[in-house]
């Protein structure tokens, strides 16, 4: 496919996607101060978004790529984004002596994003167990449970701040190498924090930053951006909080938060449609994505051409891992299998890695325009949308102004 063909792709994409965001989704991430890969990978989204659905895999437990590489065995296809987990930080070379993992050798992540896909991550927060011998993050009072608490870990006169201040620093520094390197990152922290407890009383959360509630969830998702951010200067992140659908007041606030995932077990497609026009009527400004998805137990998750013919639009999904898969004890994966993959391919409704090498690469050049630019800009500037008409007045969002693209704040 010539580039002139290509860019033409690029541009119906945009508008078969802006008509189906209705124009509302946000053209910028939330960190003023993003860096250019990260709001290149954001605008990529965005004009997918609606049109095409981007494909995505979990690494199996950490800081590996085994699912994607299932993906290209049964399919001979990458999917286009691999999420990595930091689970286990507790147990990196870089920090611990005797460790067995190494956060600090990013190669697998920089070999991952050279190639063309996308970088997420993710963090199981694991805190020492209540007997002191492992690490978890699943509240309770049993020993190989934690009663870790997030109330606490808010006042920085307290042991438990110390803690999550010493982690916190430690991934940011892992984060930070990566940003070094031009690699943004899509970060889904904090997951899950309401559980199923939507008219949560405590107690009964599946995770320990949500073991105290809502207002006290919130303080610590903002704790951690204000840490990372302001502190540590990453811009290289764009931020993913997980809806539970009912749990409104769990929400951070748009001020830290890019797109809006959730996670999801063996649902029908019309499960799937239900929980995504609520989402999207909740927040009508941000991109809706599947954040983990997989068959659940004989409950198989619908394929995505059933869930497209619903209306069920993710901007991603992510298929979760299989241990005893990977490690050879069962010859059957049991979230998602080589019949469900190539179904995704088949659909034409979803972007691979190949597909997303190429997108990135044609979106290098955006610029964004400050608002002392726009302001001294001659009247008789040449600026059309992305439908090729020339506009007097561009709403925010991507637009070519004199022969460049250009995002409008």
């Amino acid at each position: 496919m010539n580039r002139s063909i290509r860019f033409l792709w690029i541009i119906l994409l945009c508008v078969c996607g802006r008509a189906f965001a209705q124009q509302e989704i946000r053209a910028t991430l939330v960190n003023p101060n993003a860096t250019e890969e990260a709001q290149r990978v954001y605008t990529v989204l965005r004009n997918l978004y609606g049109q095409k659905s981007v494909s995505a895999t979990v690494a199996n437990v950490n800081w590996n790529i085994k699912e994607a590489q299932n993906v290209y065995k049964w399919t001979r296809k990458y999917p286009a984004m691999n999420v990595f987990d930091f689970i286990h930080i507790y147990a990196s070379k870089d920090a611990v002596s005797g460790g067995w993992i190494d956060y600090s050798n990013t190669s697998v992540v920089s070999g991952w994003w050279k190639a063309g896909g996308l970088v997420g991550a993710m963090w199981h927060w694991n805190v020492p167990t209540n007997d002191g011998t492992g690490w978890t993050c699943t509240p309770g009072t049993g020993d190989d449970q934690t009663s870790f608490d997030p109330t606490k870990a808010l006042d920085p006169s307290t042991e438990e701040y110390a803690h999550i201040i010493k982690d916190l620093d430690q991934v940011a520094g892992y984060l930070k190498k990566l940003q070094s390197l031009k690699i943004p990152v899509i970060w889904r922290p904090l997951h899950e924090a309401a559980g199923n407890t939507y008219d949560y009383s405590g107690g009964k959360a599946w995770f320990w930053w949500g073991i105290q509630g809502a207002e006290t969830y919130k303080k610590l998702w903002q704790l951690m951006y204000d840490r990372f951010v302001n502190y540590h200067e990453l811009n290289n992140l764009i931020w993913v909080w997980t809806s539970q659908v009912k749990d409104k007041d769990w929400y951070p606030g748009d001020e830290y938060v890019d797109i809006i995932g959730r996670d999801n077990y063996g649902f029908t497609a019309s499960k799937a449609k239900s929980e995504f026009t609520k989402l999207q009527t909740t927040f009508p400004n941000h991109m809706i994505v599947l954040a983990e998805c997989g068959h659940s137990g004989s409950n198989r998750v619908a394929n995505l051409q059933e869930m497209w013919d619903k209306e069920a639009k993710w901007g991603w999904f992510m298929t979760w891992y299989d241990y005893d898969y990977n490690e050879g004890n069962t010859d059957t994966h049991r979230h998602t299998d080589a019949d469900w993959w190539q179904a995704a391919w088949d659909s034409g409704n979803v972007v691979d890695r190949t597909e997303m090498k190429q997108l990135l690469k044609d979106a290098v050049g955006i610029e964004e325009m400050k608002d002392d630019e726009r302001k001294n800009e001659k009247s008789d500037a040449a600026t059309y949308d992305l439908s090729g008409r020339r506009v007097a007045n561009p709403k925010p969002g991507l637009i070519i102004r004199n022969g460049k693209k250009i995002i409008l704040k």
